[in-house]
């Protein structure tokens, strides 16, 4: 098979019942182009994972940037990660896919490289319109991208992580001007939509069908009310404000934007929350900056007692989402940003609170990804850290820096760890650029 321009990998598979099917990865830099080209690199090695089989690491000779690469694929029908490493005495580039089926792809696959601890801005692909405080939401190898720009602008796109790019769905959706909007998973292709200008709705990113569908959620909630997704649960709309009044209601959407009515043990407005396995923790949102949980089939919250964390407006809770939770940022009564943290452990049979690490430079604006520990961006920011728990210990430890400060970005983060993140605000003005960033080391295959 003859190989057509540079860094470009092919595999076929001959076995089962896709014999010849040709899959082509392009590994690129941030600007489309040669990731190697003008560097010292001599070394590609390509690392396979294909469902249960044991992972399969290929090397190969680069040569003033150059090199050809048939890799032979197993069967192309199982779920499949690709890690990629481009290395010479002073070069170390790094990328890696998400979880893919390949024949259930249109067969070509788009690598963009960084170094690590480091972010590769991308000039190549751009957000339909600039966004700030918008829901970015991965279902299988696509993003939903929704709200967060102008009313004369696209509200509503997709972005393809095999290929990446950025596209308008071919329907015409006739969505108006969303506003500032959160989205969460209800489950592998639905996603809830909440948004400050529009009724909420569900959006099914893989059933054309049923593109949108309409939720009525429970008085109240929108902007002030804390969304999270449970696996095989669904996602969760909790509290909000109305007529000035803080609600106590808890709206479930489940699969096939089916609503169930649930109830906090009190009014909370601007309350922060996070997944427990299929149970939820929910604290604040009221003066004296209690807790409460949502246990997997309760239709009442139980409080969670001896907190009293005060007001903490804008606050995120991360949690390892299992038993602990770390509750930081935000703001208090007076309106500065608070620099402690308060932690959860044991949660849910036996929560224990505690004083936390200072967080050192809390900032507002900050995404938090779903399904991962990571702070990325804020006003003026351009800083990544995370949240690491060791046994009962938790740290906030710095990743990395962006390229460009980010606040009201969105993001996903990939199996791997490696991580993207797309447009947001740099204190000048509304972006719709992405950045691929890849930590100090990747998870192995």
């Amino acid at each position: 098979m003859l190989l057509l321009g540079l860094l470009s990998v092919a595999a076929f598979s001959c076995q089962e019942s896709v014999a010849r099917f040709v899959f082509e990865a392009r590994i690129v830099d941030g600007g489309n182009g040669n990731p190697a080209a003008e560097t010292d690199a001599t070394t590609l090695r390509i690392g396979i994972q294909e469902g249960e089989l044991p992972a399969q690491e290929y090397e190969f000779p680069i040569t003033d940037g150059d090199f050809d690469a048939l890799l032979e694929f197993a069967a192309f029908t199982r779920p499949t990660r690709i890690r990629v490493e481009i290395a010479g005495a002073t070069t170390e580039l790094s990328s890696a896919s998400p979880i893919f089926v390949p024949t259930a792809s249109a067969g070509l696959l788009r690598l963009v490289t960084a170094a690590p601890s480091s972010c590769e801005r991308v000039t190549f692909d751009f957000l339909e319109a600039p966004r700030a405080s918008f829901g970015m939401v991965r279902s299988g190898t696509f993003a939903l991208i929704a709200g967060g720009t102008g009313p004369s602008d696209a509200q509503i796109e997709f972005f393809d992580l095999l290929e990446w790019e950025s596209r308008l769905f071919t329907e015409d959706l006739s969505v108006a001007d969303l506003g500032e909007t959160r989205a969460v998973s209800v489950d592998e292709a639905e996603i809830l939509v909440v948004s400050a200008n529009a009724a909420p709705f569900v959006f099914n990113l893989l059933d054309p069908t049923r593109r949108i569908v309409p939720v009525v959620l429970h008085s109240g909630a929108g902007p002030s009310s804390a969304l999270v997704s449970v696996r095989g649960v669904g996602a969760m709309v909790i509290g909000g404000e109305s007529g000035g009044e803080a609600q106590s209601e808890v709206s479930l959407v489940a699969p096939a934007a089916v609503v169930t009515s649930l109830q906090l043990s009190k009014p909370r407005a601007g309350p922060a929350a996070t997944a427990l396995g299929t149970d939820v923790l929910v604290v604040g949102g009221d003066v004296e900056g209690d807790a409460e949980l949502l246990l997997d089939g309760a239709a009442t919250g139980q409080p969670v007692e001896g907190v009293m964390d005060g007001v903490r407006e804008g606050g995120l809770l991360v949690s390892d989402g299992e038993s602990r939770a770390i509750l930081i940022g935000g703001t208090d009564a007076a309106g500065a940003v608070r620099r402690d943290s308060l932690r959860f452990n044991g949660c849910p049979s036996a929560c224990a609170t505690g004083v936390g690490p200072a967080w050192t430079a809390a900032r507002l604006g900050v995404l938090q990804p779903a399904d991962s520990a990571l702070l990325v961006g804020g006003e003026s920011s351009s800083m990544v850290e995370e949240v690491v728990w060791n046994d009962a210990n938790v740290e906030i430890r710095p990743v990395l820096e962006m390229e460009v400060p980010r606040a009201g970005a969105g993001g996903l983060v990939l199996e791997s760890g490696a991580f993207i993140v797309a447009g947001g605000d740099d204190g000048v003005s509304i972006r719709d650029d992405f950045e691929f960033c890849v930590p100090s080391a990747l998870e192995p295959l």
